[in-house]
């Protein structure tokens, strides 16, 4: 094998390694999947409003649903890539942020007199999720291009 071959080489496990960053992200973050996230977190916040046997009873439809989204996503994933240690500890302290922020919203809502404080707190999370979420999106997207560039500095590896 020449040097040029496997460069050659080199270059087109890049661009697949891209395809299928880009495909999972395609995938991962589709409109379907933040809408149907969206509605379950939203549920879930609002049913602390809800009197006491009926709260619980929101839960179970609205884990029965995640576990469905969590099979349908890994079984019809186009691209299925283990996510890092990184992924997982982004993802952990996304979720501690927003729970945090639902429960500070709720707490005040709640001592500023609001009569469904959980309710309209779930609505200002969750709203502001879904205005993060595109952002988020093309930051990752940018990360996996520069990720096949070879470094933020846009020259690739050799």
């Amino acid at each position: 094998m020449k040097p040029d071959d496997a460069l050659a080489a080199l270059d087109d496990i890049r661009k697949r390694q891209e395809q299928s960053g880009m495909a999972e992200l395609e995938y991962g973050l589709s409109r379907f999947y933040l809408l149907l996230a969206a509605v379950l977190l939203f549920a879930a916040f609002a049913s602390y409003d809800l009197p006491n046997p009926w709260g619980g009873a929101v839960l179970f439809p609205g884990v029965v649903l995640l576990a469905l989204m969590a099979f349908t996503y890994v079984f019809r994933a186009p691209v299925r890539g283990r996510p890092g240690t990184a992924a997982w500890l982004v993802a952990v302290v996304c979720g501690l942020v927003v729970v945090g922020a639902f429960r500070g919203l709720a707490a005040a809502f709640g001592a500023g007199g609001v009569p469904v404080p959980h309710l309209i707190a779930g609505v200002v999370v969750v709203g502001a999720c879904l205005l993060v979420a595109p952002p988020a999106r093309r930051a990752a997207e940018a990360r996996v291009r520069r990720r096949r560039s070879g470094g933020a500095d846009g020259q690739r590896l050799r």
